[in-house]
């Protein structure tokens, strides 16, 4: 069973109508590969400079966006060249979280995310702007690379909302009923090369502690 990141705004009505709908086995399949086309190989001087080596991601960084802080962990030891997934990833945790704490959808957040995952991140912020409620208190989320290859890469994280809180206008706070009843959840995370650019196309919260 699996489901999509709903955010800790979520009323527990919301949260299990969405996971009645979203029934099917967890997939641990295989990521696509690339297609084989007509050879590109550049044929000018200019064409064949090396890229700069991406910089490897710090293994925790910490931000903080209003009264919502966000760590962000990585695991030790990733596979070769996935510092460029790495980075993608951590762009999107915290465009989705500024997002959240804020009520206002952060530039971002399109840049990193596309298709489903992009399309629950602005269901929660719709629901939270419904309840004039936003994210806050902290939350940490710990990422391992999985696999990756040229076009797509699968990470898996612990999503831990224990310490968040829902802050209302009056600036009062309380525990939202998905942090209460699901304070540590893992996470299995697609993102696809998207025209030379990692996006998040999947982002997957389970029902699984860890």
């Amino acid at each position: 069973m699996k489901f999509h990141r709903l955010g800790a705004a979520l009323t527990a009505a919301t949260l299990t109508v969405f996971l009645a709908a979203c029934g099917g086995n967890d997939d641990s399949g295989g990521l696509p590969t690339v297609s084989t086309g007509p050879s590109d190989t550049p044929t000018s001087a200019s064409a064949t400079t090396a890229a700069p080596t991406p910089t490897a991601p710090p293994t925790r960084s910490t931000q903080k966006y209003g009264t919502l802080t966000l760590v962000l962990d990585h695991m030790p030891k990733p596979p070769a060249n996935s510092e460029l997934v790495l980075q993608a990833y951590d762009e999107f945790e915290r465009s989705t979280h500024k997002t959240y704490a804020t009520n206002v959808e952060d530039p971002g957040l399109a840049r990193r995310a596309a298709a489903a995952a992009l399309q629950d991140a602005r269901k929660v912020l719709q629901d939270q702007k419904a309840k004039k409620v936003r994210t806050g208190g902290s939350i940490t989320v710990t990422v391992k690379v999985d696999r990756t290859n040229a076009a797509a890469a699968a990470l898996s994280s612990c999503y831990d909302q224990s310490k968040a809180v829902l802050v209302r206008a009056d600036g009062t706070t309380y525990v939202g009923p998905g942090a209460k009843q699901y304070p540590r959840l893992k996470v299995a995370v697609i993102l696809a090369n998207v025209g030379g650019l990692w996006k998040v196309t999947e982002y997957n919260l389970r029902r699984d502690i860890c």
